[in-house]
């Protein structure tokens, strides 16, 4: 193939919005000429695609931290210029596209709580997908809402098609015996069962310092109190951890109904989407135990974790 020539077409076609009939008789070639030319100039990189994503990344910062903390992935976001934004609202868009892009057949995803997970899930695209299955990873709370795992898991499924596994259970009962009860009933059993199939978990990160663990009905002054004596400075779905990444054995945990670190750690694709200066140090802690292998995150937060 004439390079010359290969050039020239793709300029009068890309930047000139000339027709390929208009290219092939000013040439005097053919239509399937000009067509055969146009895809031979991709493959040679004569072309290259430039796509302007709905969002601007911080590819540098991204790099760092990818290689500091040894991840699969990482997702830093630029807060837009000029514009006072909910950092959750904004993480959820980022988060929302990527799984929009990302191959969700034949695959079991384990979804989160909480508002950031909410947010995703409100700005997925409806799509059409092949045998996926969306399992709660913890139980429900006791707050009704976009945040609740039954909803997220609800309306997931309705955009993506999907079938889901619902935990109908509290997430925190009274003792550790009723937790037992509920894990060995049929429920639990389905669940515990879906929980090791998962392929991909999405999950956000509460930071303890801001009284964000659970929700207010669930959790009482005195043992959230109790919790940050023991060091906790942030939970992922319930389950607490100190600055260095260490998980906590706490009164609480083991009245918490959902999914076991041991278990959460087993899943190949472990997803954070958490930002802000208030999440940062929380950020920070659990990138430090190893757990999860994908992290989005905002400029703000990736700046305190360099």
């Amino acid at each position: 193939m004439d390079q010359l020539l290969a050039r020239q077409v793709c300029f009068m076609y890309y930047e000139k919005d000339m027709t390929q009939r208009e290219i092939a008789d000013r040439f005097n070639l053919s239509k399937m000429g000009i067509s055969r030319m146009l895809q031979k100039a991709k493959e040679l990189k004569i072309i290259r695609t430039v796509i302007s994503l709905p969002f601007e990344l911080n590819e540098e910062f991204q790099k760092q931290i990818k290689r500091n903390y040894n991840l699969k992935e990482v997702i830093v976001v630029k807060q837009p210029p000029s514009k006072v934004t909910d950092v959750r609202a904004l993480l959820g868009r980022v988060r929302a596209f990527y799984m929009g892009i990302s191959s969700l057949d034949d695959c079991v995803v384990g979804m989160g709580v909480g508002k950031t997970i909410g947010h995703i899930v409100n700005d997925l695209v409806p799509m059409r997908t092949k045998n996926l299955h969306i399992v709660q990873l913890m139980g429900g709370l006791a707050d009704v809402g976009e945040q609740n795992p039954f909803t997220i898991v609800q309306e997931t499924c309705r955009k993506l098609q999907a079938q889901g596994t619902y935990f109908t259970s509290f997430a925190l009962v009274e003792n550790e015996r009723m937790k037992d009860s509920i894990y060995n009933s049929s429920m639990g059993y389905q669940t515990r069962d879906t929980w090791k199939k998962c392929k991909k978990a999405l999950f956000g990160v509460g930071a303890i310092e801001k009284g964000t663990l659970l929700s207010p009905k669930l959790v009482s002054i005195d043992e959230l109190q109790k919790i940050k004596q023991l060091g906790a400075i942030g939970d992922i779905l319930g389950h607490c951890f100190d600055k260095s990444g260490n998980f906590l054995d706490t009164d609480f945990e083991k009245r918490l109904v959902s999914i076991p670190i041991h278990m959460l750690r087993n899943i190949p694709e472990r997803i954070a989407v958490a930002g802000g200066e208030s999440k940062a140090q929380a950020v920070q802690g659990l990138l430090r135990s190893g757990l999860i292998t994908v992290l989005v995150t905002d400029e703000v937060a990736a700046r305190k974790l360099l």
